[in-house]
């Protein structure tokens, strides 16, 4: 991916005064953009990539419904073991999706100098923390903004609490299937709507890893209009 024809690193120097400033305060910014660009962006890439190469392997609960004897229908659901890979992918994208968006908030966190407790220093809290602070203007900061009202918040977020502090992928869909079973001669399309919900899972995350590739470009260039560091001489 390129930056004004410059790869990540090389579009980093165009906040040099940024960098300076921060790393002469003792914070480490090129130990963060380094994770922020040569492991969080590349574990997302990687988990990501493996979902899909599980995906065509992994059960698939519409060719596994079975006719017994007298002819009733019944769902099975003998997994295997590239359906756990599937999931197993499918959550750990999730979380480094999630990851990048925390560096984000390190970034811009220290480039503006918000002076957030470290603890406390997240992109929500972040985002929270620039709001009113004369960025209307910038269409980089009405791009982060929404990303993060909609995207964000909504659904990256949301679903990574879900799997992180509640239940992984893999679980949640196997007991949805579980209540679907004594229900399906009479509400068959249920179970495929739970299998749309599961075929909708990597276009969605790779449509969000498309995102980041935005987000970093606005977040650098937002810092290059705005952050303070930037427009001293």
């Amino acid at each position: 991916m390129k930056f004004d024809g410059e790869n990540a690193l090389g579009f980093l120097g165009g906040i040099s005064k940024t960098r300076n400033a921060i790393k002469s305060s003792g914070k480490k910014f090129d130990l963060l953009t380094h994770d922020l660009i040569y492991s969080v962006s590349s574990d997302a890439q990687f988990s990501i990539a493996n979902g899909f190469l599980y995906f065509p392997f992994a059960n698939n609960f519409l060719n596994e419904v079975r006719q017994y004897e007298g002819g009733r229908q019944l769902p099975t659901y003998f997994r295997k073991l590239e359906d756990k890979r599937f999931f197993y992918y499918v959550s750990s994208s999730f979380e480094k999706l999630y990851n990048f968006w925390d560096r984000i908030g390190d970034l811009i966190e220290a480039a503006f100098n918000l002076n957030l407790e470290e603890r406390g220093v997240y992109f929500s809290t972040v985002i929270t923390a620039l709001e009113g602070k004369g960025l209307d203007s910038s269409e980089n900061w009405q791009w982060l903004k929404g990303f993060h009202d909609r995207h964000y918040k909504d659904v990256l977020n949301r679903l990574r609490i879900k799997i992180v502090h509640y239940r992984q992928k893999d679980s949640y869909f196997f007991f949805e299937w579980l209540n679907l079973v004594s229900k399906f001669e009479q509400n068959p399309e249920q179970l495929a709507a739970l299998q749309k919900e599961k075929d909708e899972l990597l276009p969605l995350l790779k449509s969000h890893l498309a995102l980041t590739n935005t987000g970093f470009e606005k977040t650098i260039r937002l810092i290059k209009e705005h952050g303070p560091f930037e427009s001293q001489a």
